[in-house]
C-alpha cells in the first residue's frame, strides 16, 4: 500500500502535458537524473557553468513551486524538445529541492513509487551537515528504498570528489531531518554543524524536519516555505518542552519514513498542518528570505 501511494503523482509533481515525452524515457535511473540535470542548473552553482543571471531572474525562477511550471520553463528556453541536450544557460536556475522534484515526478509518471525527501548531506561543505533534498525510489527487485542525488552531474562529482554513487547515496551521507535531530538531542553531533551558510542549529533542524513530513504527505514544499503553526519563520525557536517533546516525537517519524503518523501529524497536530485561512502563495518568497537573513 504504500508503494502505491507513492506512485501516485501529488499537486506539485504533476508534469501535466509533458506526461507523453517522459514515459517515453528510458528507464535507467542514472539517465533519468541525467534528463533532470539538462533541465536545471544549481542556483550556488551558476559560476562553474559559465551561467551569469541576474538576482531578478535568479530568485524568480527558485520561486517556481510545481513540477509542470518548472518544465515549462524549461521549454521555453530552448527552441528543442526538453530530451534534447542543451547548454547551461538554457537551463532552470534551480535548487536541490527541485532536482529532487522533478526527478520524483519523473519515476511517477513511470509509475515507480518515489518522494522527495529533506535532511542534511555530508558531502556538500567539509565537517558539515548541509541543508539538502534528495529522492528517493522503491526498488522492486531489491525491496528497498534508494536514495538519488539528482543534483550531482558529472561536475558536482569532480569539484566534491564524491566518492559514492549518486544514483544510491549511502544512508551515512545523507541524513533524514529526523535522524539529524535525533543525533543532535542525543548530544551525538552539534546543532551548529547543520544549516546552510551562517544559519544553522536546532531551529534550522526544526525546519527542515516539519519539510519532510509534508514530503512523506506528498506536499512538496519549497525549501523557505514557513509562516504558519510552529513554523512562523524560517529561523523559529522552539518555544517551550511542550514543542520540544513534539518535534522528538515527529522526528521519529521522519527517521522511520512512517507515513501514517505522518499523515497523522499533519491532520491532527496543531501547529503542523496549514491553518484553515491559510494557504502557501501567503508564504514569504526566497526574495524575503535573503532581505531578512543577508
Amino acid at each position: 500500500m504504500e508503494t502505491q501511494y507513492y506512485q501516485q503523482i501529488s499537486e506539485y509533481t504533476d508534469p501535466i502535458h509533458h506526461r507523453s515525452l517522459i514515459q517515453t524515457l528510458p528507464n535507467d535511473i542514472e539517465q533519468l537524473c541525467g534528463f533532470v540535470q539538462n533541465l536545471l542548473v544549481h542556483a550556488y552553482w551558476l559560476g562553474k557553468y559559465d551561467v551569469e543571471v541576474e538576482d531578478s531572474v535568479k530568485h524568480s525562477e527558485m520561486q517556481t513551486r510545481y513540477a509542470k511550471d518548472i518544465l515549462n520553463l524549461a521549454a521555453s528556453k530552448s527552441a528543442l524538445p526538453i530530451n534534447k541536450k542543451r547548454i547551461p544557460s538554457e537551463r532552470v536556475v534551480s535548487i536541490c529541492r527541485d532536482f529532487s522534484l522533478i526527478l520524483c515526478a519523473v519515476l511517477r509518471t513511470k509509475g515507480v513509487a518515489a518522494r522527495t525527501r529533506c535532511g542534511f548531506a555530508t558531502y556538500l561543505t567539509p565537517e558539515l551537515f548541509e541543508d539538502h533534498w534528495i529522492c528517493e525510489y522503491w526498488d522492486q527487485g531489491q525491496s528497498r528504498w534508494i536514495r538519488v542525488d539528482a543534483q550531482l552531474d558529472s561536475t558536482h562529482l569532480q569539484e566534491l570528489n564524491i566518492d559514492f554513487n549518486p544514483c544510491d547515496v549511502p544512508e551515512s551521507r545523507f541524513l533524514y531531518a529526523g535522524d539529524a535531530w535525533q543525533l543532535c538531542r542525543n548530544e551525538k553531533a552539534s546543532p551548529a554543524k547543520f544549516g546552510i551558510l551562517s544559519l544553522n542549529g536546532l531551529p534550522f533542524i526544526k525546519g527542515n524536519l516539519i519539510r519532510d513530513l509534508f514530503s512523506l504527505n506528498k506536499i512538496e514544499l519549497l525549501a523557505w516555505d514557513t509562516g504558519w503553526g510552529i513554523l512562523p519563520h524560517y529561523m523559529s525557536p522552539i518555544l517551550n518542552t511542550d514543542e520540544m517533546d513534539l518535534l522528538d516525537q515527529l522526528a521519529m517519524v521522519s527517521k522511520e519514513s512512517d507515513v501514517l503518523k505522518a499523515k497523522q501529524a499533519l491532520a491532527s497536530q496543531s501547529g503542523i498542518g496549514f491553518p484553515v485561512d491559510w494557504s502557501l502563495t501567503m508564504a514569504p518568497s526566497i526574495t524575503d528570505l535573503y532581505a531578512q537573513y543577508s
